[in-house]
């Protein structure tokens, strides 16, 4: 895979993930300038994943896009706001990296 092109979908799950905690944060979009950094930070991730997708298959970009934000963001429930997952969302998160492992290794 393209280095650049990893670099970009790194950057897009990153946005993803911050977005979704300025979400929290906002209380439902209560707290507006962080609602407002939210979106732009939506924006930017899919600015980063359109520059992924330039050197990657859509697909496998998009599910490891995806697939990464959803482990990512369910750490952050976990540390930053004491969320806990029960046993069967685990094992959902566990079959979620299998398959994204069969993406990039198969």
């Amino acid at each position: 895979m393209n280095s650049p092109a990893l670099l970009w979908l790194l950057l897009a799950v990153v946005l993803e993930v911050a977005a979704n905690i300025l979400l929290k944060y906002s209380n439902g979009f209560r707290r507006h300038g962080i609602a407002a950094v939210s979106i732009l930070c939506v924006l930017g991730a899919f600015t980063a994943l359109a520059q992924a997708v330039r050197d990657l298959d859509l697909a496998v970009a998009y599910a490891l896009w995806g697939g990464f934000g959803v482990l990512a963001t369910a750490a952050a429930g976990a540390l930053l706001f004491g969320q806990r997952l029960d046993m069967r969302a685990g094992l959902g998160l566990l079959i979620l990296c299998l398959g994204m492992g069969l993406l990039k290794f198969g």
